[in-house]
């Protein structure tokens, strides 16, 4: 592993977390799972991974086969839980990360599937980045939805109907269309989970970018 390229994602924010529960009232926090295998989009899974824990969400970084993964563009993150050893939990947002082969690896990937389709069973929300959605059609996820991903990959989806937007929600999926959508992606996600996110999107400077 190169040192240099390695990213360490631990759990240092359950004081926060604490926290926030208090100003809540103790209302359980939320939770996303972010699913990492090798190949994925770098962007896509730090950013979304940034933005919830600003909000306050619980994030746990799941690696499909082991403790760490190495994305499209070299960077290794350390993961906080391994894929087999969170199968019956439920999250209230699973997040897949676009990326290639990551987007490929989490179609082919059973227990991948089976996750998705536990959360989806659920009535829990679904988020797939870029080319993440092709790892979600299998749940049911795009069953008669509007969706979008990285240009082309809709080639790769029977269900639904691709609309090419930016970002997109139907209902409790949403789906991005790149990385470049990351941020726009991450604040839907907050807002999907009942939080507003427009004093994130001010305080991040987002606000500026697209006015």
């Amino acid at each position: 592993m190169n040192n240099r390229n390695a990213i360490t994602v631990e759990n240092k924010y359950k004081n926060r977390y604490n926290r926030k529960e208090e100003e809540q009232g103790g209302v359980p926090m939320k939770r996303a799972a972010i699913v990492l295998t090798t190949g994925f989009e770098e962007i896509e899974a730090i950013t979304p991974m940034d933005i919830l824990r600003r909000a306050g969400v619980e994030v746990d970084i799941v690696g499909v086969s082991a403790n760490v993964a190495t994305g499209s563009h070299d960077l290794t993150i350390s993961t906080d839980k391994e894929l087999l050893n969170v199968m019956n939990d439920l999250y209230d947002v699973l997040i897949l990360p676009g990326g290639m082969p990551g987007a490929k690896l989490l179609k082919n990937h059973q227990a991948v599937q089976e996750f998705v389709k536990l959360h989806f069973d659920a009535g829990k929300l679904i988020a797939a980045n870029c080319a993440a959605p092709i790892a979600i059609e299998m749940s049911g996820a795009l069953k008669d939805r509007n969706y979008t991903c990285y240009p082309g990959f809709e080639k790769q989806i029977a269900d639904g109907h691709f609309t090419g937007d930016f970002v997109h929600q139907d209902g409790r999926v949403i789906t991005g269309s790149g990385p470049a959508a990351a941020f726009e992606f991450s604040y839907t996600i907050v807002e999907a989970l009942g939080i507003d996110a427009t004093p994130l999107r001010e305080a991040m400077g987002y606000n500026r970018l697209v006015q």
